[in-house]
């Protein structure tokens, strides 16, 4: 058994139908023409193609050519499937419906599935687990919710999420007997979870991570010294959210993502909360390690 791939382009043959492309490989082997029409229909009825298999490329919109590159792949019934960016050539409402069909064959025919791509929303609604890599070599492996909540490193942070993980430096400075990061003009709370991992770095330049998503306008239930003064440089409509471009009094480029329905008055917005059971923190320099994982990945 063998690796069957799926290309980014289909790559199919333009003189045959679908019925030939998916069926080109099995003649190569010299099966029964009844097994192969049985792979093939059976391949095209779980792709949704039935009705086009005497049609040729063509005849095809895209995403139809992509389930047919799909389904001659699946009529060889490899060990293993390899997806180099199959959905990219693909407009965005296409995508994301192949990105469910994609995931539902996986669930059926239960065929290890190496998936390569730059979508990282991509990577998450279809993985059961994550390979990060970065000039070929692996930053992370993990679940989904491991790299997304877990992330071993800044370029990890950075690079998982719908928004982007906000980036502010600063120093961690002990006062009261507390820990806090200190952004140049403000400080935040260091909460009790990562004290323990950043107090041999008091002194000393960090990183300090926050997902647009774990800021909010309202204070959260039991977590105080948690807020920072901020003033609105804009706001971005995205339908059922809205970001809140911010600033801080050194730093410019902080986002909050909020629910449409919870965005404040905009002319009185002039603090946000943080979750600070969500923060990270990260090693100044180029490796931009996460102080608070030591090797291993918080629960939470």
């Amino acid at each position: 058994r063998d690796v069957a791939m799926v290309f980014q382009n289909h790559v199919l043959y333009p003189q045959m139908t679908a019925y030939g492309n998916m069926a080109f490989a099995l003649k190569l082997r010299r099966l029964p023409k009844s097994e192969i029409d049985l792979r093939v229909r059976r391949a095209a009825a779980m792709l949704g193609i039935e009705p086009m298999l005497q049609r040729k490329p063509r005849q095809l919109s895209g995403g139809q050519c992509q389930r047919v590159a799909v389904g001659r792949a699946i009529v060889r019934q490899p060990a293993c499937f390899l997806f180099d960016e199959p959905l990219s050539n693909l407009d965005a409402r296409l995508r994301v419906e192949m990105r469910t069909e994609l995931k539902q064959l996986h669930r059926e025919l239960r065929t290890t599935t190496i998936y390569v791509t730059h979508d990282q929303e991509e990577a998450l609604v279809l993985g059961d687990r994550v390979v990060v890599l970065r000039d070929g070599r692996i930053q992370q492996t993990g679940t989904p919710r491991e790299v997304y909540r877990h992330p071993q490193n800044r370029f990890v942070a950075g690079f998982l999420g719908a928004a982007l993980m906000n980036f502010l430096g600063g120093t961690v400075v002990e006062h009261d007997g507390r820990l806090w990061f200190d952004e140049g003009a403000q400080r935040i709370l260091v909460p009790g979870w990562a004290a323990e991992h950043l107090r041999a770095k008091t002194g000393t330049k960090v990183l300090w991570g926050i997902r647009p998503e774990s800021l909010c306008c309202e204070p959260i239930e039991g977590q105080g010294d948690n807020s920072l003064d901020v003033t609105l440089d804009g706001l971005i409509s995205l339908g059922d959210k809205t970001d809140l471009h911010l600033s801080t009094g050194h730093h410019a480029g902080l986002v909050a993502r909020l629910d449409s329905r919870a965005v404040p008055d905009v002319e009185t917005l002039k603090r946000v909360y943080v979750d600070l059971d969500r923060v990270h923190f990260f090693e100044a320099d180029d490796e931009g390690v996460n102080l608070c994982l030591a090797g291993e990945q918080r629960v939470g």
